[in-house]
């Protein structure tokens, strides 16, 4: 009589099991789609409070990557990839600081971590999205800090169609969707020669990076949800102005930090002076926090960004402390 009391659970568990397994292999294959498959097509992209048209255009050239993207609402702009360099055809003739490649959930996903630890997977059934069918896969979080997603994967090639990013309450908070999409197309790199004179990208002050294994980082939180590991650990090294004493610049720290799908990074810098309140705000999907903290007789910033509920972004960041003073780091999600 047990065996065949416990013949359902056998059954839901391996189900379960292979479910995790192929949903693995659909994000990994998702992954190399976006990389590696020719596709144009135009995608809307945005939240309640800002929605984005953007024409895409991408492909692999004899073994290099280029990528077209022109906004269609907005500030009319233009970016180009190709390979590691980017320019930017926009009006005037001043540098911007614009994402430099497709705004499209779920690109950081890491191959080598066990998403499984913080997320349930579930297959549904087929549905056509821009003119093609989709599988429909279900990413549900295992606790409160995170969220959830709901993906439409081309049947074909595995590129992302369309994503939902879910609230706790199962609402959207984000949606990705191409409108329309054609996908294994002949591309050249002369169709990705832009129109006009462009800008070099301006993203981000020079990053430095350093390997968190081998050189601690001076502060670090106590505290981050079950399942996300440092990713990376390093410095914002920001131009010196004319004349300045370099040796006297404390640069911006920055930690990323991912559990496989999400991700938030930590920034600490010296906060000067001026006093400026603390906060915890929310637009969309994005969440920031930001804390400040004193050592000696200095007081530091600590801002916390990420696609994460803003109490999970609250609470990591008002849990960072000096890596010399915190003695050893407390167990993930306790």
């Amino acid at each position: 009589m047990k065996r065949w009391l416990l013949l359902p659970l056998l059954a839901s568990v391996v189900t379960l099991a292979n479910a995790e397994g192929s949903a693995r292999g659909w994000l990994d294959q998702m992954q190399r789609a976006f990389k590696t498959e020719n596709y144009q097509g135009v995608l809307i992209y945005g939240n309640q409070q800002h929605w984005e048209t953007i024409s895409v255009k991408h492909g692999t050239v004899d073994g290099k990557e280029y990528e077209m993207l022109r906004h269609l609402t907005g500030v009319p702009r233009e970016i180009i990839r190709s390979g590691d360099e980017t320019i930017c055809i926009h009006p005037g003739d001043h540098s911007v600081r614009l994402a430099s490649s497709l705004p499209s959930p779920l690109q950081g996903i890491d191959s080598n971590a066990d998403i499984s630890e913080s997320y349930n997977f579930r297959f549904a059934d087929s549905q056509r999205i821009a003119g093609r069918y989709a599988k429909q896969l279900f990413i549900s979080p295992k606790d409160e800090n995170r969220y959830g997603y709901r993906l439409w994967l081309d049947q074909e090639s595995g590129l992302l169609l369309r994503s939902d990013m879910l609230g706790q309450a199962g609402q959207v908070l984000e949606r990705f969707q191409f409108a329309t999409v054609e996908i294994g197309i002949p591309l050249s790199a002369a169709d990705f020669v832009p129109d006009g004179d462009g800008h070099p990208l301006d993203e981000h002050p020079a990053f430095k990076i350093s390997d968190h294994s081998l050189d601690t980082p001076a502060w670090l939180p106590q505290w981050v949800p079950a399942g996300f590991v440092l990713m990376k650990a390093g410095e914002l090294i920001p131009p010196v102005p004319e004349g300045a004493d370099e040796t006297l610049r404390q640069p911006p720290m920055r930690l990323m930090y991912t559990d496989g799908l999400a991700a938030f990074t930590l920034f600490v810098d010296l906060a000067g002076a001026e006093k400026m309140p603390e906060m915890v705000s929310q637009w969309g999907a994005t969440s920031a926090a930001v804390r400040y903290r004193k050592q000696g007789e200095e007081r530091y910033r600590i801002t916390a960004v990420g696609e994460l509920p803003s109490a999970t972004i609250s609470r990591i960041a008002a849990s960072v402390q000096p890596a010399v003073t915190s003695g050893e780091q407390s167990d993930s999600g306790h």
